[in-house]
């Protein structure tokens, strides 16, 4: 199919990094979709140091029409290789599945377009995902713990519990990045070099609501261990993750404050707090320069300044 020649119903975003393992299991869940609608896949491999480049250009050269690949000579971080392809997506609608993860039903794609077609009032849908770890082995005792199982989820929600409406790579939203959406939308690789589900899920819930499916639509791979590349691997080796975990919700909240209509009395981060309170303890344990500089700046930034300050104030009081 010349999908160059018609009109794209939907685009799948595929970022990459160092995925050798699990690429080939992730393109194919999206290679088998039953459906008729016309769609793109477009890849965007991050400067990957394994053999995860030679995959793709594998793939690309058996699926031309299908597949765009961009290769990346420098290492860009996940949000602006995801925000670069955004741009580049010409569908009416998005959908995104990370090198690592793979989807599970075959008619994901067509069953999302023919809902959000129904149903205008939607910015995006997802469903549920199912846990697996590095050898394919399902945990179903488990669910993604950032997520909120709730049938329609709305910007209320995400500012309530600051978790997401389903899991990524179940998603399916409407494309919101043409024409300026494109640099409008940069606070989605300003506000972290990592992180972006929370950033989209706040750019789009600020349009529309989300509606959840409780249909198993993907497998999302948890793997935490030292040395791997994804997120959780990485996170649980930074040793000022409390410090960056706190800022990441300041910053979208300072977006926010500014382009959307959000409550004075709002704030996003839910465990930001808790977040803060560590990151003092670490202060008083390790003390060292460069965590006070970072202290200050979470107060400077918290949109609650003297509120954090008490908090500082009250730890050393209780420290006597």
């Amino acid at each position: 199919m010349d999908t160059g020649q018609k009109n794209i119903d939907v685009s799948v975003v595929v970022p990459t990094y160092c995925q050798e393992r699990f690429v080939a299991q992730a393109l194919d869940s999206i290679l088998e979709q039953q459906t008729d609608l016309q769609y793109e896949v477009l890849i965007g491999d991050d400067a990957s140091t394994d053999k995860t480049p030679e995959i793709l250009v594998q793939y690309a050269q058996e699926h031309p029409s299908r597949i765009t690949l961009i290769l990346r000579e420098k290492n860009v971080g996940i949000t602006k290789n995801v925000w670069d392809l955004y741009r580049k997506a010409k569908g009416k609608y998005i959908s995104i599945l990370q090198g690592d993860d793979y989807w599970i039903d075959a008619n994901k794609l067509q069953k999302q377009w023919e809902l959000l077609e129904a149903h205008p009032e939607y910015i995006g849908c997802g469903g549920k995902s199912l846990v697996v770890n590095e050898d394919n082995v399902p945990d179903y005792t488990q669910s993604p713990h950032f997520t909120l199982p709730k049938r329609v989820f709305t910007l209320e929600d995400f500012l309530d519990t600051w978790q997401l409406p389903a899991q990524q790579g179940t998603w399916m939203f409407r494309n919101i990045f043409s024409g300026d959406g494109a640099q409008r939308y940069s606070i989605l690789y300003q506000a972290h070099r990592h992180l972006d589900d929370k950033t989209m899920a706040l750019l789009l819930l600020s349009k529309g609501s989300f509606y959840c499916s409780y249909e198993p639509l993907s497998a999302y791979r948890f793997v935490d261990k030292s040395g791997e590349h994804n997120w959780f691997s990485i996170h649980h080796t930074n040793p000022y993750r409390n410090y960056d975990m706190f800022m990441y919700p300041c910053k979208l909240e300072t977006w926010a404050r500014k382009n959307i209509d959000l409550p004075r009395t709002a704030h996003l981060g839910k465990r930001n707090p808790y977040r803060f309170a560590r990151f003092v303890e670490e202060c008083v344990k390790r003390p060292e320069l460069k965590r006070f500089r970072y202290l200050l700046e979470m107060i400077v930034h918290s949109h609650q300044p003297m509120r954090y300050s008490w908090y500082v104030l009250k730890a050393l009081i209780e420290m006597e």
